[in-house]
C-alpha cells in the first residue's frame, strides 16, 4: 500500500481550556489552557485534532508523490498504530482499492487545483460557511432602549466605539473644501436609499418591477470577446476583469404572474427559469432559515441570492491572492446598484451577508468548489407605516 498526505494541511495550534483533573479530585473546579493542533480541512471545513505525533509523520510526508507505507514506518521510525490512526480518519491517503474516501478526497484536491483555487482562501472560504446559525433577531426587542442597552453592553465590554470622525493628528495641513450642491437626480436617489426591513407582506409586486430590478442590476448590457472562447459581459455594476462571475437566483414569494418557487435568472435571454416550485409559506420559512433568524427579511415579496461562480472568476485568477476578495466585491456592487434601482422605483431592498450559505447551497443544488451563495438581496413593497426602531432614520448633517 502506498500512501501521501492532504495536500493543503493547515495547522492551527491554539490553547484550549482544560479542567485540571488534580484539582477536580480534591473538590475544586478550576481549568488550565493546554496547546491543541487542528488540520483546517479546505473542503468539508472541519476542524481535525491531531496530536504532536500525528504531525510529525504529517511533517514527513510527501504530498505531490506516493511512498511505500512499509518503507516509511521503518525509514521515519513512526509508530506504525499512529499511522493507522491518521488512514483511518483520512488525514494521510492511501491508494487501497477498497478507499474510497481518499479517493473522493484526492478527487476533490484535484479539482481545487483545476479551478485555480488559492491555498488560503479555499481554507477560509471552507471554514466560514454556515448551517443551522440561528441568531437572536427574530426573539429581541427591537426597541430604542433596548438597542441602547445592546450598544452600552458593548460599550462596557470592549470599551467606546472607534470615533465615526477619524482624523490624522500627524497631518501637516488640512484644507477645507466648500461643500458642493449635491442636488442632481442621482444625488437625491444616493441620498434615499436606505435599507427596509418593514414590507407589506400580503401586497403583490408587479412583474414588471422585477423584470427591471433584474435587468437593471444583474442583465447583459453588453458583450465582448476577449479571446477565442472567452466573453467579457457588461453589467451596469463593476466587475473584476470583466467576469461577471456572480450569478442571480431569484427567490420569489409574492409577484404578479409568477409561481412561487425558486428560480435562476438566465441574462442572455432575460428570463427566468424555475427550479423549485414551493408554496408561498415554505419560501418564507426558507429565506428565515438561510438569513439565520432575520425574521423582518421574510416580508419582501423575493430575495435575490447572489451565487460566486469559483470555477468563472478563478478561471483567469489563478491562484491569486486578490481573487476571493475581487470576488466578493462584485457582489457588494451590485447591492449598491440594487439598492438604487430599488430607491429609483419607490421599492423596499435589503442587503445580507449573514446567511447560512452552506445550507442554502445545497437548496440550489451547488458544488462548494464551483459556486457557492455569499449574499442576498431583497425587494418588496414598503410598508411606509411602519417606523419602527428596525429603521435607521438619521438627522440631517453637513460638514463644519
Amino acid at each position: 500500500m502506498r500512501i501521501r498526505r492532504r495536500r493543503i494541511c493547515f495547522i492551527q495550534i491554539a490553547d484550549e481550556p482544560m479542567p485540571d483533573l488534580k484539582a477536580l479530585f480534591s473538590g475544586d473546579l478550576q481549568f488550565v489552557s493546554e496547546p491543541v493542533a487542528e488540520l483546517l480541512c479546505p473542503l468539508s471545513g472541519e476542524r481535525l485534532r491531531v496530536s504532536a505525533k500525528e504531525l510529525s509523520i504529517l511533517a514527513q510526508l510527501p504530498a505531490d508523490k506516493w511512498v511505500e507505507a512499509e518503507d516509511f514506518v521503518v525509514r521515519a521510525g513512526v509508530d506504525p498504530q499512529t499511522l493507522q490512526n491518521l488512514l483511518h480518519r483520512h488525514l494521510v491517503l492511501s491508494d487501497a482499492e477498497d478507499d474510497a474516501a481518499a479517493r473522493e478526497i484526492l478527487e476533490s484536491e484535484s479539482r481545487l487545483e483545476k479551478i485555480g483555487w488559492l491555498d488560503l482562501t479555499a481554507v477560509y472560504h471552507a471554514m466560514t460557511r454556515w448551517s443551522g446559525m440561528l441568531s437572536d433577531v427574530s426573539t429581541r426587542e427591537h426597541t430604542p432602549e433596548a438597542h441602547r442597552e445592546r450598544l452600552d453592553e458593548l460599550s462596557r465590554e470592549h470599551g467606546p466605539a472607534p470615533t465615526h470622525f477619524p482624523r490624522r493628528d500627524d497631518a501637516i495641513d488640512v484644507h477645507v473644501m466648500e461643500v458642493p450642491a449635491f442636488d442632481s437626480h442621482l444625488a437625491r436617489i444616493l441620498k434615499a436609499r436606505h435599507t427596509t426591513r418593514a414590507f407589506k407582506e400580503d401586497a403583490f409586486l408587479p412583474q414588471e418591477e422585477l423584470s427591471y430590478m433584474l435587468y437593471g442590476c444583474f442583465g447583459a448590457q453588453g458583450i465582448r470577446e476577449l479571446a477565442p472562447g472567452a466573453m467579457a459581459i457588461k453589467r451596469t455594476s463593476a466587475s473584476g476583469g470583466g467576469l461577471t462571475p456572480m450569478d442571480p437566483y431569484p427567490i420569489v414569494m409574492r409577484v404578479e404572474g409568477l409561481k412561487s418557487g425558486i428560480y435562476h435568472y438566465d441574462m442572455s435571454r432575460h428570463a427566468l427559469e424555475l427550479l423549485k416550485e414551493m408554496p408561498e409559506a415554505a419560501l418564507r420559512k426558507l429565506v428565515m432559515d438561510v438569513t439565520v433568524g432575520q425574521d423582518y427579511f421574510t416580508h419582501a415579496q423575493a430575495v435575490v441570492i447572489h451565487v460566486a461562480r469559483f470555477s468563472r472568476h478563478h478561471w483567469k485568477y489563478r491562484d491569486h491572492a486578490k481573487a476571493y476578495k475581487a470576488l466578493l466585491m462584485d457582489s457588494a456592487h451590485l447591492s449598491q446598484t440594487f439598492y438604487l434601482l430599488a430607491t429609483e422605483r419607490k421599492l423596499g431592498a435589503f442587503y445580507t451577508a449573514a446567511i447560512n450559505d452552506k445550507d442554502l447551497g445545497e437548496v440550489l443544488g451547488l458544488d462548494p468548489l464551483e459556486a457557492a451563495p455569499v449574499g442576498i438581496s431583497g425587494l418588496g413593497i414598503k410598508d411606509v407605516e411602519d417606523n419602527d426602531a428596525l429603521h435607521f432614520n438619521p438627522g440631517p448633517y453637513t460638514p463644519k
